[in-house]
Formats: C-alpha cells, structure tokens, sequence
C-alpha cells in the first residue's frame, strides 16, 4: 500500500481476517466471515466483494494466475480483477485446509481426504 488508510469489516460469525496483496491486479484481497473483498492497494477503494455460502478460510494469489483463488468449506472460486466469477467448484465434505503446491491448488478434507485441483480452471488433476 502506498500511503495510510484504513477499512473496516463486519461479520456475522466470529473469525479472524486473512489477506493477501495481489500484486498483478494491484489489489489487497482480504477474507472475512462469509465475505471476500478486493480492495485497492494504494487507497483502500472497495473493488469488488464476493459473498460464500460457508465461512472462507483462505484467499491464494499468484502471479502465475490471471485471478485470484478463494477456499470456503464447501466451495473453491476464482474471482477475476474486476470481480466477475472465472470458476466455481463445490465439494461435498468441508474443506479444513488449502494450499497452491506445485503449480496445484491441493484441499484437505474434513475426513482427511486430499484433492488437487487446477487453479487455472479449477478442474480436477487427479
């Protein structure tokens, strides 16, 4: 961020809030609740805001992707700069943890299970 500025967020369930600078797009995507916000990284103007049917527990970024990724419990979407939805997957066991390793976007499930996926498109790699 170039200069000081401030935002403020609410939620309806208590959670701690996550962020990543997404250095491409210029934004700072931060997690919060049931909501993901892009926000610009030099003054702090609301981009865009996505809302998740579950609690998100991690936005990922990577230069190596034209958008951002977002992992709730029970969805992973990729959200473009300008907000629109580039793809959306739903799993059907809670999402406990995710992680961009090795040009993957690897889930843990509730139950243990482990899933990669292609961030790019969001399909199943096995």
């Amino acid at each position: 961020p170039a200069g000081a500025w401030a935002a403020r967020f609410a939620s309806t369930v208590h959670d701690e809030p996550g962020a990543v600078y997404w250095d491409v797009a210029g934004l700072l995507v931060v997690k919060y609740g049931f909501h993901a916000y892009g926000l610009d990284a030099r003054g702090g103007g609301l981009a865009w805001s996505h809302r998740s049917a579950t609690p998100i527990l991690v936005v990922l970024a990577s230069s190596r992707l034209r958008h951002v990724l977002v992992q709730s419990e029970l969805e992973s979407f990729a959200i473009e700069s300008d907000g629109t939805v580039a793809w959306r997957i739903a799993h059907s066991d809670v999402v406990t943890g995710a992680e961009l390793v090795g040009g993957r976007l690897v889930l843990t499930s509730y139950s243990g299970q482990l899933n990669a996926v292609d961030p790019a498109t969001g399909q199943s790699s096995g």
